[in-house]
């Protein structure tokens, strides 16, 4: 049975979860012990248990709502730079503590020793995973490796160093790649294996590795006060990413899934991963399953594409216009004579993952009596005009409810090709080889068929560095990141990625930019079928009474469409009030918490003295 793991994963949850927010909370089955680590049927019951602390239906397709890439309808209070110590309740160890409960105890010889260390080694994954989370978040924090009771010490430790939680982590994480037997890809790529530990040790050392690079020297205002008693190197640290990323590629099992040639509609190898109803598993190492059987759906249609649910988060052009041409030559906006492209043409002979991420002019989408019918971008629902795709199933009936069946990947092997090329390329040793089986290797899979497909980049891509990189002139780490930000849009790195590389100030100024459009009051046919797609207009009352009204989208305090500074026609976009401070790369440590250990000391910009 495909969702087998959701019923046993659902009893683990109800069986054994800590449900507390403190350091001391015991599980509830404590009373229990005998039977949980008595057998391996119950080390497996409790291990299926910490799968809910990954995304599940209502987040895994929204994971990066905050980031530079997109427009949207509102931001929160964090992103308005209003967030405060005395107003944060993020603080939550219960998960932490679930899982060191489950290494403390799972001792029982009757057990063999070699059951018992697989079994631990899932769990020292998970906690690895679950500080990686608490390293990014607040930066340092104390490390805790067992299960505390109310009269324990170390349940008012102050904070340990960074070094202290990623030397912890990558502990963890070898002894897992260590003692995990699974070896092979695991069915519907619903539980970890091995590799797993691998590849998440690349992505968490590339992230330590590039925030003490970025941060060190007046990087980041609080650069230095955040990697205080610091002495781990980022080269070490990007080493142990390069390490870790290059056995995965040299000796795993998964390689890039290329059997869908991207022809028209949107749908290719890349999509594929998005909207197939089992995981892709030669590529996804991890994913989320959602299943009409079960009743286990996902949101994604209804949050992209619904105008009652989802902030109507879009593209920007900024971002559309990084997309290479088939080619591999950089894109241009504008034509030969000057003018500036139609959408049509802005979004034909690209990069194959553009049309795949959005809808462009070829999309198509069933109709009611399920055939595939060009459908341009639904311009009540996008503010710019690019209208996301990735996770979205290709029929309308999926839209207005919680309805998909799409697996949802939470772990690609294209992730652990981009960190191993980004580790190289920040320290310097990357090759035309690694390039090549690299940002090669996805940019063939894209249907590029020119460039720097096998050889390492040396031009810099102006466009590129002033737009979001302007302290970066190495043109090999610029084209990996323009990759990276392309290849895992949505899946929740791009607000990590600006931290480490402290380019948080992107979130405030990125422009919230979108199609070109040639005129105003007036009806535009975006994909040229034949039918009217839009109609831009100051009118207030125009939706009630135009003729086009369906399609139309009126100017307002937010919505906005600026006049083309060097020929005719207007930009769409949307425009909101966004802040970034730099006590924001990291995240106050409530204010309740520190009351309760005063052991504890505030995180850096968040002191009345760092005002």
């Amino acid at each position: 049975m495909k969702h087998l793991l959701y019923l046993l994963s659902s009893l683990a949850v109800l069986t054994f979860a800590a449900v507390s927010c403190d350091l001391s909370e015991a599980p509830q089955a404590e009373a229990g012990r005998a039977i949980v680590f008595g057998d391996e049927a119950g080390l497996k019951l409790f291990t299926y248990g910490f799968y809910q602390y990954l995304p599940d239906y209502s987040n895994a397709h929204k994971t990066n709502v905050m980031h530079d890439h997109s427009a949207k309808m509102n931001i929160g209070t964090y992103e308005q730079g209003a967030y405060l110590a005395t107003t944060s309740t993020s603080w939550g160890w219960g998960s932490i503590r679930n899982v060191n409960y489950f290494i403390q105890y799972n001792t029982d010889p009757s057990v063999p020793e070699e059951i018992r260390n697989n079994y631990t080694g899932i769990a020292r994954l998970f906690r690895a995973l679950l500080y990686y989370d608490k390293l990014v978040t607040y930066g340092a924090v104390p490390w805790i490796d067992k299960p505390l009771d109310p009269t324990d010490e170390a349940l008012y430790k102050a904070q340990d160093s960074r070094d202290v939680i990623i030397t912890h982590i990558m502990e963890d994480l070898d002894y897992a790649f260590d003692h995990i037997t699974t070896a092979g890809i695991t069915p519907y790529s619903n539980t970890v294996n091995k590799w797993t530990a691998l590849a998440l040790k690349s992505r968490i050392c590339l992230f330590e590795g590039t925030f003490r690079k970025y941060h060190a020297n007046g990087g980041s205002k609080f650069g230095s006060a955040y990697l205080e008693g610091c002495t781990i190197s980022a080269e070490e640290l990007l080493k142990a990413a390069a390490e870790a990323a290059g056995k995965v590629i040299d000796e795993g099992p998964y390689k890039l899934h290329t059997g869908t040639v991207y022809e028209t509609g949107g749908r290719g190898a890349y999509r594929d991963l998005f909207i197939s109803d089992n995981p892709v598993t030669e590529e996804v190492m991890l994913a989320y399953s959602q299943s009409n059987e079960l009743s286990v759906l996902g949101e994604a249609n209804w949050y992209y594409n619904s105008a009652s649910y989802g902030p109507h988060l879009s593209m920007t052009r900024a971002f559309a216009k990084t997309y290479l041409n088939i080619d591999g030559s950089l894109y241009n906006e504008k034509n030969g004579t000057g003018s500036y492209k139609s959408f049509v043409e802005e979004t034909t002979g690209r990069d194959a993952r553009l049309c795949q991420t959005i809808r462009g002019a070829d999309y198509t989408r069933k109709d009611k009596d399920g055939v595939y019918v060009k459908t341009p971008p639904d311009m009540v629902l996008s503010l710019t005009g690019y209208q996301y795709t990735k996770y979205v199933m290709d029929d309308s009936g999926y839209d207005n409810a919680r309805s998909n069946d799409n697996d949802v990947p939470l772990l690609r092997y294209a992730e652990v090709l981009l960190n191993y090329a980004e580790a190289k390329a920040e320290l310097g040793t990357i090759t035309a080889d690694d390039w090549s089986k690299t940002i090669g290797a996805l940019r063939r899979r894209a249907g590029i068929t020119g460039g720097d497909l096998d050889k390492l980049p040396t031009k810099v891509d102006t466009y590129l560095q002033q737009t979001f990189y302007p302290n970066v002139t190495d043109p090999v780490i610029l084209e990996v990141r323009r990759d990276r930000a392309i290849e895992l849009i949505l899946e929740g790195f791009r607000l990590n990625d600006l931290k480490r590389w402290a380019c948080g100030s992107n979130w405030q100024n990125a422009p919230w930019d979108g199609i070109y459009v040639p005129a105003l009051e007036s009806p535009i046919d975006l994909n040229n079928d034949g039918k009217v797609d839009l109609y831009v207009t100051s009118d207030p009352n125009y939706q009630k009474n135009g003729t086009h009204k369906s399609v139309a989208m009126t100017l307002g305090v937010s919505q906005k469409a600026v006049k083309v500074p060097d020929g005719e026609g207007y930009l769409l976009g949307y425009e909101l009030n966004r802040r970034w401070n730099d006590n924001m790369y990291i995240y106050p440590i409530p204010e309740n918490v520190i009351q309760k250990n005063t052991n504890l000391k505030q995180n850096p910009g968040w002191r009345p003295e760092d005002k």
